[in-house]
């Protein structure tokens, strides 16, 4: 049973009469007081402010100076932040010109790129005659760099020039073939790419490239087979949503196996590609199978076909430059299954292991929260872990593994070396500020608990509390991705706002949130909505099949609720958010979702020795929407009910400020029981998921700035001085200073509803 029908009907019942006397719903029998509440839903706070000073019953309630002082203080906070906006829009094109005149077209690339974010008129940007010529260079220079085989410089500009015209897709293609000659380089020759970093680090004069961390492509593509290709061809051409057939597959993975022999770096790595005359030979007879693909039109080839064209493609390779077979196996089936779209792929037998430990709603290790900036940097310790019980502290740098550097470790490197089986031991080198030198300390792996569900701020215990505003009785919870156990936290959470009498409504904050299980997703609907369809999936006839429903039981006493959403917002919490907008159960506030909506079905290669993760559906909203974001679609995703704009500037800040008060500070004992906590930040990555039997899932591929692993530290100096018991900012400031504006926003409007909902009940007595 879940967590309401396991409470005593004598409890049940008062939570009940509580949401009926509590949090009464408007009057009809006011009008004025529903026109407050309609324009709050809305998010026309000016007329709310209208209407109080002109027509309030009651001018002298401190209640209503009160809320009249909140909305003075959002519209000053709201003029400020368009102020600025306008000053850096305006610092930004001088920094254009600037740097045009100065001959640096990376940077006014660059400084265009933040002043089309800031413009009020993007295309103003992209019209203006100094961004015209910088744009043209920088084409100029990308086509340029990537005759040389400077891949490095390539993407880099592709990727800006992609930023700038993301809508219209003008770079898109540019941008994935770079990419891919990355990704090759990384695999097959890792150390000429760390040259072509650390060649684009000096142009640049940073001090502080990417390093590249060495990959033995022979280990991972050890248990690469044949047959592996054939069964994922065959189920993507039978069983993608947007299926075109074998032809275009193998369009796709004759151009990917072209990237291999079109990157001279490889040479070095494989022979074979130095002799010109047999890579002309085999880059002919790869052209002769391209040119007989594109003969049939729109004709689709058969299955058979398709087996010989692989066939005429190994022999092709014996032939001239023999590549290893798993090579172009590999190459063929990645650059194959990669047109379908962003979110299909295979599972190499290499990665199946980090891949169903994703699956799981805990994790082994130490229990900390890292980033790279040049160094492994503690984000912060997890609570009531071995990292915090051993006095892991936040700024930490992580400089050795088992006596192995860390300076030229990826983030995915350092998980891998940190995390562990339980009970074994990692020995970790600290650096910490004040002290001069290294701190080797042995931890004990545990298995860790992954927190969810996340409150306000922090008590002096370091537990969340969930309270925004205790006398207005409105709570907060952020839900920062979708496990198992997230509706039996998100339970937890609620009972103790609800069981106090002042408790009288909810933000929740999914902002950020990449996704997670589609079963999570509907429980945490679940608890909103009380009956109907939560979500549906529809195939690619149009057939709707899969649907969820509600169930009574299972649903919280009701009470007003603010959904927050940004464009971070993806796939299970779209599922969440849509249903709740579509049932009016909750004003939805911030900036449009990503648009992931799509189903993937998980298929064993192999006897389950590799796996093909495939779109296959695509999810239906109670109201019918399907919130994918197809290329060249003009809606998708979410879009809220008050739309509360904030600059690329303005998320990064009020996010940064979010995640530094988010840091596990010292206590005088860190000693107790465990609690469950958290395994990445909100922008970190994350694999979204159908079901735990690893039979449906969603895919959310997030770019990892930040990264969950596992450690702990003896404690250099237990002084007052050094401990961090305070945070250095407080989470007031994130509205006080007008910080973040949506969530400032979802506040004022849950404040003036129940300002609404007090003047209607007493008008009603």
């Amino acid at each position: 049973m879940r967590w309401f029908c396991n409470l005593g009907r004598t409890l049940r019942l008062a939570l009940w009469l509580a949401a009926a006397l509590l949090l009464p719903r408007i009057a009809s029998a006011d009008p004025g007081a529903a026109k407050l509440a309609d324009c709050a839903k809305r998010g026309d706070f000016a007329a709310v402010l209208q209407l109080l000073q002109t027509t309030s019953p009651s001018p002298g309630d401190p209640a209503v100076a009160s809320l009249i002082g909140h909305i003075n203080q959002y519209q000053q906070h709201v003029a400020d932040a368009l102020a600025t906006r306008q000053k850096n829009h305006d610092e930004a094109m001088a920094k254009v010109r600037q740097e045009f005149e100065a001959g640096k077209i990376e940077d006014a690339l660059i400084a265009a790129i933040d002043a089309h974010a800031l413009a009020a008129e993007p295309t103003d940007v992209l019209n203006d005659p100094v961004v015209s010529q910088v744009i043209s260079q920088a084409r100029q220079r990308a086509a340029a760099v990537e005759q040389e085989g400077d891949w490095v410089e390539a993407l880099n500009l592709y990727r800006e020039l992609d930023l700038l015209f993301e809508e219209q897709g003008t770079y898109r293609d540019d941008l994935r073939r770079t990419a891919r000659h990355i990704r090759v380089l990384q695999l097959y020759a890792p150390q000429q790419l760390e040259k072509l970093y650390l060649k684009y680090a000096e142009r640049r004069d940073d001090d502080q490239p990417l390093r590249v961390e060495p990959e033995a492509w022979q280990r991972k593509l050890e248990q690469v087979s044949l047959p592996m290709l054939r069964q994922a061809l065959a189920q993507a051409a039978r069983k993608h949503i947007d299926a075109g057939g074998y032809s275009p597959l193998m369009k796709g993975a004759v151009a990917n196996l072209k990237i291999v022999l079109n990157t001279d770096a490889l040479s070095r790595t494989f022979p074979g590609l130095a002799d010109r005359d047999k890579l002309t030979r085999f880059r002919d007879e790869l052209d002769r199978i391209r040119a007989q693909l594109d003969s049939n039109g729109s004709a689709d080839i058969h299955y058979l076909d398709t087996l010989r064209l692989i066939e005429r493609i190994l022999n092709a390779n014996r032939d001239t430059v023999n590549l290893p077979e798993q090579v172009v196996v590999y190459e063929l089936a990645e650059g194959a299954i990669g047109t379908l779209d962003d979110f299909s792929a295979v599972i190499w037998p290499d990665d199946v292991a980090e891949f169903s430990r994703s699956t799981q709603g805990t994790f082994t290790g130490v229990g900390i929260q890292i980033r790279r900036n040049g160094k492994l940097i503690v984000v912060s310790p997890l609570p009531n872990t071995p990292a915090q019980r051993a006095g892991i502290k936040a700024g930490d740098v992580i400089a050795t593994v088992d006596g192995l550097s860390t300076d030229a470790w990826s983030l995915d490197r350092a998980v891998n070396e940190i995390t562990g089986e339980v009970g074994t031991t990692v020995t970790l080198g600290i650096e910490r500020t004040g002290l001069t030198e290294l701190i080797d300390v042995p931890i004990r792996r545990e298995r860790i608990a992954i927190e969810s569900i996340l409150g306000w701020q922090r008590d002096e215990n370091n537990n969340w509390s969930y309270w925004l505003d205790r006398q207005s009785g409105i709570g907060y919870v952020r839900l920062t991705q979708f496990i198992p156990q997230t509706a039996d936290d998100l339970d937890a959470a609620v009972a103790q706002l609800i069981k106090d009498p002042n408790f009288s409504s909810l933000i929740l904050d999914l902002r950020f949130n990449p996704g997670g299980l589609l079963s999570s997703a509907i429980d945490i609907s679940d608890r909103f909505i009380s009956q109907g369809t939560i979500v549906s999936t529809v195939s690619a006839d149009g057939g709707q099949n899969d649907e969820r429903s509600a169930d009574a039981r299972n649903t919280y006493p009701r009470f007003p609720l603010v959904v927050l959403i940004n464009q971070g917002s993806a796939s299970a919490s779209e599922i969440v958010s849509g249903a709740l907008q579509d049932y009016h159960r909750a004003t939805i506030v911030g900036a449009r979702s990503f648009g992931k909506g799509s189903v993937q079905d998980l298929f064993p290669l192999e006897h389950g020795e590799a796996y093909l993760k495939l779109t296959t559906q695509y999810y239906r909203l109670p109201g019918g929407r399907i919130i994918h974001h197809k290329p060249d679609a003009t809606t998708w995703g979410i879009e809220p009910d008050v739309v509360v704009e904030m600059t690329d500037h303005q998320v990064a800040e009020a996010l940064q400020m979010r995640q530094d008060l988010d840091v596990i500070r010292d206590t005088a004992d860190t000693r107790s029981e465990p609690l469950p906590v958290t395994s990445s930040p909100p922008d970190g990555r994350e694999l979204d998921l159908n079901e735990m039997d690893l039979n449906k899932f969603n895919s959310d591929a997030m770019p990892p700035d930040e990264s969950a692993a596992d450690t702990a530290v003896k404690p250099a100096d237990e002084s007052p001085a050094t401990q961090q018991r305070k945070p250095a900012v407080t989470a007031s400031a994130l509205l006080d200073d007008g910080v973040d504006l949506q969530l400032e926003s979802a506040l004022l409007l849950l404040r003036t509803q129940l300002f609404a909902d007090h003047v209607a009940l007493a008008s009603s007595k």
